[in-house]
């Protein structure tokens, strides 16, 4: 008798150690993983979209207009290239004179009426092709400042105070060109160099940042950072009347 009640004692001690102890799950029968999947392709830059043209005092804002008067959209942009350059506007000079700046970028808002605000000239350039294989931006002076049969003969144009910015989380490592000068038997002269990898996104470079700016460049330049220089013996003998030069804008390969 009493070697029976141990015995069922001893079972029921079993028996309750074992419903005590955790149930041992099998993953595979109680959970499974659904997969999710997206396919990404090129995009498309709209040179017509405000932003589009990165304002590049304020990146992180609304976009330079692609109608505020000066600023010239590529209307054959896709996924990669010039997406808008702006006119140089040297205004009038006298018989004589050897210098001139350009006037700054006067903003718009969207209906095209002027914010008081002014930009320094832009060149505004892009990648959303999703290979980044990198590219240099090369300006040139094709044509020399002419009024018919006058020619501003060895002028040339001057570029500093460059400030670059994007709206994306692309890079650029290598700074901007500090001081370019183009000339119209100088060739095509290097801006900015991205390398393999870097570049992506919408990207301006500027000359000369405006009063209002709050970054560590160089305020109030935005009107006196691309320069014309005219030889002293080409100026005194200018006719009157306006003379039109071209600066080329190109998207290379990476240098």
């Amino acid at each position: 008798m009493k070697l029976s009640k141990l015995c069922a004692a001893a079972l029921i001690a079993v028996i309750g150690a074992t419903a005590a102890l955790p149930v041992a799950v099998s993953a595979n029968q109680t959970s499974l993983d659904s997969t999710g999947t997206v396919t990404v392709g090129k995009g498309t830059i709209d040179p017509e979209d405000p932003n589009s043209i990165v304002d590049p005092e304020d990146p992180d804002g609304p976009g330079i207009d692609p109608e505020t008067p000066g600023v010239k959209p590529n209307p054959d942009i896709d996924d990669k290239g010039i997406i808008a350059v702006s006119d140089l506007n040297f205004g009038n000079i006298a018989i004589g004179t050897t210098t001139a700046n350009a006037a700054s970028v006067a903003l718009v808002d969207d209906a095209g009426v002027a914010t008081g605000e002014t930009r320094g000239n832009i060149v505004s350039f892009g990648d959303v092709t999703g290979t980044y294989t990198g590219y240099t931006i090369y300006g040139e002076l094709t044509s020399q400042f002419t009024n018919g049969t006058t020619t501003l003969d060895a002028s040339t144009i001057t570029y500093t105070n460059p400030l670059l910015a994007t709206s994306g989380t692309g890079t650029i490592a290598a700074a901007p060109e500090a001081v370019v000068v183009l000339s119209k038997d100088g060739g095509t002269k290097s801006f900015v160099k991205a390398a393999n990898t870097e570049g992506s996104g919408l990207w301006t470079l500027e000359f000369g940042q405006s009063s209002t700016y709050t970054g560590s460049a160089a305020t109030a330049t935005d009107n006196k950072s691309v320069t014309l220089d005219i030889p002293t013996s080409v100026a005194s003998a200018m006719t009157t009347g306006t003379y039109t030069a071209t600066v080329t804008w190109t998207m290379g390969a990476t240098a």
